[in-house]
């Protein structure tokens, strides 16, 4: 069983993001969005997104609850090492689960020291010390793996992440962005929109417009990428909805104290 990423262009759904930040953007996702892959009859099969934080000492990923609530198996799961095609069977890594009772949200605990160091070799990883408070800022990005743009090659599954830029707004304590059916992709071709069913778990991150000399802005994006919330629904031209992340965060210092 192996994996392989493949480039992907940004989508445009309203924000007007210019294509060169867009691209830029992209780029500084490609290690911080990660897909979680199920072992199913032997074979490795797309489940749904996520991104490594850190908490403390701890490394944890980020995910939505629902997965969990449908029977997935923490001992089932695996995430892919970047550019190697190995992946991480969590079984592995010591993973203990902790759960939002409220909302759509859940973190594993990296448990296992080898692992967790195999993790932060191969990914990105963010802190969870600088949340965006969801629905305070404009635009948003969310980057993840739709089972519509995944194929399997013999024993190789190949996956094209989406990262779409769009408006948020707050809609009864939840994260909603728009999603329509229609997408501008960067290099100006109007496209229909895949379906985000994989895309649940991932990050949806703030844009923090900074000068190019502020602490913590990349100079390539000037701007930072701050989570604010986590995917968790989505239905063509209409919405993207996620769960913030701030009630989250005090939960975990409570459990993890």
């Amino acid at each position: 069983m192996s994996w392989e990423q493949l480039a992907t262009e940004p989508l445009d759904i309203d924000s007007g993001v210019l294509a060169p930040r867009a691209r830029a953007i992209t780029s500084a996702l490609a290690r911080l969005a990660v897909p979680v892959l199920a072992l199913r009859n032997g074979r490795a099969e797309p489940l749904a997104s996520g991104a490594l934080y850190d908490y403390g000492t701890s490394l944890l990923l980020l995910t939505c609850r629902h997965l969990f609530d449908d029977g997935a198996a923490v001992g089932d799961l695996g995430l892919p090492l970047g550019d190697t095609r190995r992946i991480l069977w969590l079984r592995d890594a010591r993973p203990i689960v902790l759960v939002d009772p409220q909302a759509d949200l859940a973190a594993v605990r990296i448990g296992c020291r080898r692992s967790a160091g195999l993790l932060r070799r191969h990914w990105r990883v963010a802190a969870l010390d600088r949340l965006a408070a969801a629905g305070r800022t404009q635009v948003y990005v969310l980057a993840g793996f739709p089972y519509a743009q995944m194929r399997r090659v013999g024993p190789t599954l190949h996956a094209k992440p989406v990262v779409v830029f769009a408006c948020g707004r707050m809609e009864q304590g939840r994260l909603q962005l728009n999603y329509q059916r229609i997408a501008r992709r960067a290099d100006g071709l109007e496209i229909h929109a895949p379906a985000l069913d994989g895309v649940s778990g991932a990050t949806l991150w703030a844009l923090i417009d900074r000068s190019a000399e502020a602490h913590g802005a990349d100079n390539a994006i000037d701007c930072e990428l701050q989570p604010a919330a986590v995917q968790s629904a989505f239905k063509h031209d209409a919405y993207v909805k996620a769960d913030p992340l701030e009630d989250f965060s005090r939960l975990l210092r409570a459990r993890m104290a």
